[in-house]
C-alpha cells in the first residue's frame, strides 16, 4: 500500500476480528425440514421459528419463495453486532410468505399472534411478507435493526410498530396494508405505527387501504424521519361484514405526526418528498404535535378531512416548517399561524389541473416493486410527475439542511427545485452542498492533518476456523481499515490427505478480491506450525473499509489456528495519553423521490477516532463525529 494514499487518508485500524468471520449461511424452504443441518438449499430447514431461534451473530439466512405455515410467533433470539449482524434474506427475485392466518382471530387481536418479534440488537430482515398476522406483522424492539423490502397483509393491528427499546431502525422499502383491529373497530389498524423509538427513519415505503392511518406517531416522544414514502386510502372500512360504518373508527389520515397535546408525548418529526393521497382524513397531520412538524417537498392530493396540509394548531414548543410543497385537490391546506412557509403551491397561489401532471391514478400506488424492492415500474414513475406546462417547476427554494438528517440534501433539476415529491426533469441533478451542523464533541484536535508518529498494531485469534477446498466456503475477517498489513502467520493442516492450500485476499467491498503475497501449503496432514505469508503488496487495494479473505482453491480443506495480523496503525495525535485519528472521509448522500440513492460523494476532516490500546492491541474505541449521515 502506497503511503502517500495512506497519509491522505488516514486509515485506521477499526476493529478487531469479530464473529463474522466465522458467519455461516443457511437455507430455510417450504419443503425442508428442521432435523436438516439447513446448509444447502437441498438440506434447508423447513420452519421460520425453528430458524430464528438458530441463527446467530454473523449468519445470514436464504428464505427460499413460497408459503410457510406459521401457528407462532417468530422471534429473534440471538443479537449481532455492527461488524456481524443476524442476517436474514429472502433469495433475489423469490418471494416468501410466512403465512400467520391461523393466528387472524377478529375481533380478539392480541399481542401473542405477532407475526414476527425482533427485539435482538443488529438483525437485518428483507424480503419476506407477513400475512395475516394477529396483532402486529413486525414488532421492533431492539437496537440497530433493518427491516427492508418487507411486505405485511391483512394483521390484526398496526403493520409494522416500534416498541421500547427500538433504537436506530431503519424501515426500507417496505409496504404495509389492508391492517384492521376488529375489536377496537379501526382505530389501531395502521400502516406504520413509531410510537416509541429512538432514531426511526422509513425510506421508500407504502402504506394504503389500513383501517386507521398510514404512519401514526401517537404518543411518540422522539422525533422520526419520513423520507420518500407514500400512503394512500386509509381509512375506508374494507370490513363491512365485521365492522358496522357505524361504529367504524378509523381516522384515515395520511401521516398522522403528532400525538393527542402536550408536550410529552410529542416530537419535531420531519417528512420529506412524501406523497398522501386519496385518504379519508387528513394528508399530512399535525394531530396536537406541540412541538411542530417540518413537511418539505410532500406532495398531498385530494385528501378529505381538515386537508392536504392540516397543521392548524400553533405548537407550544416550536412551529410548524413547511418548504417546496404541492397541495391539490381535496380540501386545500390550513397552517397555524407563524408557521415558517416557504414556496409552497398555496403561498405562490399556483392553480393546478389534471393535464399539468402525468398521472394521477391512486391505485398505481399498488405496482410490484422490482427485484431490489424499488419502484420502478412506469405507472408509478408517472404518478403524480409534473408536465412541462406544470407551475410547479422551478418554484422551490434550494434545501441543504434537512432536521434529522445533517449532512443530507435535496437534489434537484432546473434551476431551482420543483414542488411536491418529483421532479419534472430526473436526470439532470443539480447536488446543492449541504450544510454543516452538529459540533463535534470534543472539539477537533490541533495539528489533525499531520501524523506524529507510528504504532505496530498485532490482531490475533488462537481459535482453530477451517477454510473449505473447491472454492467452497471460505473466511472473511473485517470490515476494518488497515494503514499498512505487513504479515499474516498462522498454524495450519490439511484434512484428509496432504497438499492443502491456502490463499489470502483483500477487498474493499466484500465483492470484488485481489490476491496478495502468496500461497500457503501444507504437504502433510500433521500441523504446520508459524507459516508466515507476506501481505506488504504496494498493489494491494485499500480503502476506507477493507476485507481479508482465506481462500481455498486445492481439493483439500484446511484448517488454521493461531492465526496473527500485524500492520501499522498512524498516530495523528495524543489526548491525555490516548492515541487518536482524524478520519478524513464521510459519505454525503443523495436521494432521488424513490427512495433510491444516486449520487454520494466523500467529504473531508469530519471524524475523530481515539483508540484505546492494552499491549499492542486495539483494545476499544471511540468516534466522535463533527458532521454526520445519521443512521443509514
Amino acid at each position: 500500500m502506497k503511503k502517500s494514499f495512506l497519509l491522505y487518508y488516514v486509515l485506521i485500524l477499526i476493529s478487531v476480528f469479530s464473529t463474522n468471520a466465522f458467519g455461516r449461511k443457511y437455507y430455510i424452504s417450504p419443503t425442508g425440514s428442521d432435523s436438516n443441518d439447513g446448509l444447502t438449499l437441498q438440506t434447508a430447514w423447513g420452519t421460520p421459528n425453528f430458524a430464528f431461534q438458530t441463527i446467530q451473530s454473523g449468519d445470514t439466512l436464504w428464505v427460499k419463495g413460497g408459503t410457510y405455515i406459521v401457528n407462532s410467533t417468530v422471534k429473534a433470539k440471538n443479537g449481532g453486532t455492527k461488524t456481524a449482524p443476524v442476517c436474514v434474506f429472502a433469495i433475489r427475485g423469490e418471494k416468501p410468505v410466512f403465512d400467520c392466518s391461523s393466528m387472524r382471530h377478529y375481533g380478539s387481536e392480541s399481542s401473542t399472534y405477532r407475526g414476527m418479534d425482533l427485539r435482538q440488537p443488529w438483525w437485518h430482515v428483507r424480503g419476506i411478507k407477513i400475512y395475516k398476522a394477529g396483532y402486529n406483522g413486525i414488532i421492533i424492539a431492539g437496537e440497530n435493526i433493518t427491516v427492508e423490502g418487507m411486505t405485511i397483509e391483512e394483521c390484526g393491528m398496526d403493520g409494522i410498530s416500534l416498541g421500547a427499546g427500538a433504537v436506530n431502525t431503519l424501515i426500507l422499502n417496505c409496504d404495509s396494508y389492508r391492517n384492521c383491529d376488529v375489536s377496537s373497530r379501526g382505530e389501531n389498524g395502521d400502516g406504520f405505527a413509531a410510537k416509541d423509538g429512538t432514531g426511526t427513519v422509513f425510506r421508500g415505503c407504502r402504506a394504503w387501504e389500513n383501517a386507521d392511518d398510514g404512519w401514526d406517531v401517537y404518543g411518540g416522544n422522539q422525533p422520526i424521519l419520513v423520507d420518500s414514502c407514500w400512503s394512500y386510502g386509509n381509512g375506508v372500512n374494507y370490513w363491512p361484514d365485521l365492522i358496522s360504518s357505524s361504529s367504524y373508527q378509523g381516522d384515515g389520515n395520511g401521516f398522522k405526526l403528532g400525538g393527542g397535546g402536550g408536550v410529552d408525548g410529542n416530537a419535531p418529526n420531519v417528512v420529506v418528498n412524501s406523497f398522501a393521497f386519496g385518504n379519508v382524513g387528513k394528508g399530512f397531520d399535525q394531530n396536537h404535535n406541540a412541538w411542530g412538524v417540518t413537511c418539505i417537498n410532500c406532495t398531498g392530493y385530494n385528501n378529505n378531512g381538515m386537508g392536504n396540509f392540516a397543521f392548524q394548531e400553533v405548537p407550544s414548543m416550536g412551529k410548524h416548517v413547511m418548504i417546496n410543497n404541492l397541495s391539490y385537490a381535496g380540501t386545500g391546506q390550513n397552517i397555524a399561524t407563524g408557521s415558517t412557509e416557504t414556496t409552497n403551491s398555496w403561498n405562490l397561489g399556483l392553480i393546478f389541473t389534471d393535464n399539468m401532471f402525468e398521472s394521477l391514478n391512486m391505485e398505481d400506488i399498488k405496482v410490484e416493486r422490482d427485484d431490489d424492492y424499488r419502484l420502478t415500474d412506469a405507472r408509478i414513475v408517472s404518478l403524480f410527475k409534473l408536465k412541462s406546462n406544470n407551475p410547479a417547476i422551478d418554484k422551490g427554494t434550494v434545501q441543504t439542511y434537512i432536521p434529522l438528517k445533517p449532512y443530507y440534501a435535496i437534489p434537484f433539476s432546473g434551476e431551482k427545485p420543483d414542488l411536491g415529491a418529483k421532479e419534472f426533469d430526473q436526470g439532470n441533478w443539480t447536488f446543492p452542498e449541504p450544510s454543516e451542523t452538529e459540533p463535534a464533541e470534543p472539539e477537533t484536535p490541533e495539528n489533525n492533518d499531520r501524523p506524529v508518529g507510528e504504532k505496530t498494531v498485532i490482531v490475533d485469534y488462537p481459535n482453530q476456523f477451517t477454510v473449505e477446498a473447491n472454492g467452497g466456503t471460505s473466511v472473511v475477517w473485517g470490515p476494518f481499515s488497515l494503514a499498512s498489513a505487513e504479515c499474516a502467520v498462522f498454524d495450519m493442516q490439511a484434512v484428509g490427505s496432504s497438499n492443502g492450500t491456502v490463499i489470502i485476499q483483500f477487498s474493499t467491498d466484500n465483492q470484488n478480491w485481489v490476491q496478495v503475497g502468496e500461497q500457503a501449503k501444507n504437504g502433510s496432514t500433521s500441523w504446520v506450525t508459524g507459516k508466515l505469508i507476506d501481505l506488504s503488496d504496494p498493489d494491494a487495494p485499500w480503502g476506507p473499509t477493507i476485507y481479508i479473505r482465506f481462500y481455498n482453491n486445492s481439493t483439500r480443506d484446511v484448517n488454521i489456528k493461531n492465526l496473527k495480523i500485524t500492520g501499522t496503525l498512524y498516530i495523528l495525535n495524543n489526548i491525555n495519553g490516548i492515541d487518536s485519528d482524524y478520519n478524513r472521509i464521510i459519505s454525503v448522500r443523495y436521494f432521488d423521490f424513490t427512495g433510491k440513492e444516486i449520487k454520494t460523494i466523500d467529504k473531508e476532516g469530519l471524524y475523530i477516532k481515539q483508540t484505546f490500546f492494552e499491549n499492542g492491541k486495539i483494545k476499544s474505541e471511540k468516534i466522535f463525529k463533527k458532521n454526520y449521515f445519521r443512521g443509514n
